[in-house]
């Protein structure tokens, strides 16, 4: 039975593994996918807040994801200068949680990212993330075969030595970006980071005092991602954007692709797209979703929602695994500032 059950644990911490953050708004939380793109807006100071809920309908505790994060731009240059260096710092919270036994990760870090003036518009940006990551469980809901009391109910308790049912880790992380954008003009952003620098441990059971028992070591693989964006200026009330994402971490890879057409009427900007995600193991890839988005911007406000759904395809195993994210993103300047912000 101790066997047994530290298999299915295992299984059940791979599959959050493999469920590892994700969001189809990724430029919704600039953060936690590139270190590098840490103050990369037009102001300030910004606020970004993204929740993601997965496959509602087909679980009691489906998986979810919330992060939040604010960053600031310091301007390092004259005031008079036009063109000048950039240092931006931010601090992010994510939380993610799924399944029977609330499988959860807590992530608490720190963002900061320099951004070197090429020109009044071109900027080369690197930067670096540190974190606080606390990884729990639930085993409340965990039953065994010695806890059947011999007439209705599992009451009795048990003699299994459970692991421990949470720990924490540090991880840490790097990120590159160029950025090209003018004011009412084409341009393009693309950059890429690379997450779990050190491999750190992941793994419930290998911390378990108690176990005799050899269990395997599970360390985080590295993640690599790629992303680029861009704009592509119609008219003077509209534009499109064109996202892409790459991301590979052991085994595993995904690519996201889509595009929001943008337009502006009197004062708010409406935005309508449309995306597909790949994702593969062993270099072997299925076209598992695809979804919508609509959004708005008002004054100093961008909200996103977007509905991903299954591909007929895989429907054998994605029927109603539906997936709705929300994304609100505010962009300010501090009072009485005249600091001169990059165009991103």
């Amino acid at each position: 039975m101790r066997i047994i059950y530290l298999f299915i644990l295992f299984i059940s911490v791979s599959s959050l593994y493999s469920q590892e953050r994700y969001l189809t708004q990724f430029y919704g939380a600039p953060i936690t996918l590139d270190p590098s793109l840490t103050g990369n807006f037009e102001g300030n100071y910004r606020v970004n807040m993204a929740y993601r809920n997965q496959w509602s309908k087909n679980f009691e505790k489906p998986f979810s994801t919330f992060t939040g994060s604010v960053d600031l731009n310091f301007n390092l240059g004259l005031k008079n200068k036009r063109v000048h260096d950039i240092a931006s710092a931010g601090l992010y919270f994510a939380h993610d949680k799924a399944g029977i036994l609330d499988f959860g990760n807590t992530e608490m870090g720190f963002s900061g990212a320099y951004h070197k003036a090429l020109g009044p518009n071109q900027f080369l940006s690197g930067g670096l993330y540190l974190s606080l990551n606390q990884r729990n469980s639930n085993f409340t809901n965990v039953t065994f075969e010695d806890q059947f009391n011999g007439e209705d109910g599992y009451t009795a308790p048990t003699a299994e030595l459970l692991a421990e049912n949470n720990f924490s880790y540090f991880d840490q992380g790097i990120g590159v970006n160029y950025a090209n954008y003018q004011v009412n003009q084409h341009g393009f952003n693309v950059g890429a980071s690379i997450a779990h620098l050190s491999r750190p441990e992941a793994s419930f059971y290998k911390r378990d005092p108690n176990s005799d028992e050899t269990t395997p070591s599970f360390r985080l693989p590295m993640k690599y991602t790629l992303h680029a964006g861009g704009r592509i200026i119609l008219d003077d009330f509209t534009s499109i954007h064109p996202r892409f994402m790459y991301q590979r971490q052991g085994i595993q890879d995904m690519a996201t692709l889509g595009a929001n057409l943008k337009v502006d009427v009197y004062f708010v900007s409406v935005h309508m797209g449309v995306f597909g995600r790949a994702a593969g193991v062993n270099n072997k890839y299925n076209f598992d979703s695809a979804g919508l988005l609509f959004g708005v911007e008002i004054s100093n406000w961008q909200v996103g929602a977007s509905y991903d759904i299954g591909i007929p395809s895989i429907i054998n195993y994605s029927r109603n695994q539906g997936t709705f994210e929300l994304t609100v993103s505010y962009f300010g300047l501090y009072v009485n500032d005249d600091l001169l912000c990059p165009t991103f």
